[in-house]
């Protein structure tokens, strides 16, 4: 198929989930019954929630300005559009064939190698990941085997510092790798190259991502408890599902349905799936990827702006 057919399907099948979701949302609530949560809300509290969106993008662009040694210093503004690009078309390409545009944009702006740049981002999301499974045993996992909470509080923070092992692994299956010379090993090592070989890089990274997270999911919390009326553990948890269903290998374009289960899913211990739960769901997802798309947007504004002025 040819590239340009391939993208005129892509765009094509975007338009068509985006059409089919706004159809049916206006079946079941109208867009008017749908956005009245909203008057529950203080404007206030919406840019508290833009600002720490924003806060937290920026200290994902500061993660991989640290943890990538080809960056040139004074780039951190383009490790910012990286990220904020790699996020927009994460969320409007299906099954997350967005990820495609970090390896490429590493090695187009920064000359990494695109294996090795793919290597960075498998590292990157398994700290996402592993930042948000940690919160997710922490919610749930006291409900369903009835241990001391600081048997959890042990288990999740034994989790959390998981990724402690990842230099010695790097190193072990390097060696390993030494004397073979077949493609594979040979791709699995340019792999390696993009994950910390340095305990001290790994407690950086991490602190910049549970810090990223905490901001993000704390402002998200409140807005997603204020529109649905609901306690902020209750809106914490909802958050949490939320942003799990975007870092997990498969999900729709834009999110459309996979947000809102997720949300729906965590919410729903401490509230019941009711319409007005759902139409919250919505409606949080709404501010994430308008915020997203519009920072998206200013990216693909200002990128050659910022290259011509980088040192």
């Amino acid at each position: 198929m040819a590239p340009t057919l391939r993208r005129a399907l892509l765009i094509a099948l975007q338009v068509l989930v985006l059409v089919a979701f706004a159809a049916a949302i206006e079946h079941w609530w109208g867009f008017a019954r749908l956005l009245s949560p909203w008057s529950q809300v203080p404007l206030a509290l919406v840019a508290v929630v833009v600002a720490a969106q924003l806060a937290s993008y920026s200290l994902r662009a500061l993660r991989i300005y640290l943890a990538e040694p080809r960056i040139p210093r004074g780039r951190w503004p383009q490790c910012l559009q990286l990220i904020l690009l790699n996020n927009a078309l994460n969320l409007i390409l299906p099954a997350r064939t967005g990820e495609v545009s970090f390896p490429i944009l590493m090695q187009r702006w920064f000359g990494v190698p695109m294996a090795e740049g793919a290597g960075t981002l498998l590292w990157l999301r398994l700290l996402d990941l592993n930042v948000l499974g940690v919160l997710a045993l922490l919610a749930f996992a006291p409900a369903l085997l009835p241990l001391p909470f600081t048997a959890w509080l042990l288990l999740a923070l034994t989790a959390a510092l998981l990724p402690l092992l990842a230099p010695t692994l790097n190193r072990r299956l390097s060696q390993a790798l030494h004397q073979r010379e077949s493609k594979a090993a040979q791709l699995i090592r340019k792999l390696l190259a993009g994950i910390p070989q340095r305990p001290a890089q790994v407690l950086i990274d991490l602190g910049l991502s549970w810090s990223a997270w905490g901001i993000k999911l704390a402002a998200l919390a409140a807005v997603f408890a204020a529109l649905a009326q609901l306690s902020l553990i209750a809106g914490l948890l909802g958050a949490i599902g939320g942003d799990l269903s975007t870092v997990l290998p498969l999900h729709t374009p834009g999110g459309f349905g996979t947000y809102e289960a997720g949300v729906i899913a965590f919410a729903s211990p401490l509230a019941p799936p009711t319409p007005a739960l759902l139409a919250a769901a919505v409606n949080l997802h709404i501010l994430v990827l308008g915020i997203a798309l519009a920072a998206g947007a200013v990216a693909w504004i200002t990128q050659s702006r910022v290259r011509k002025s980088a040192p």
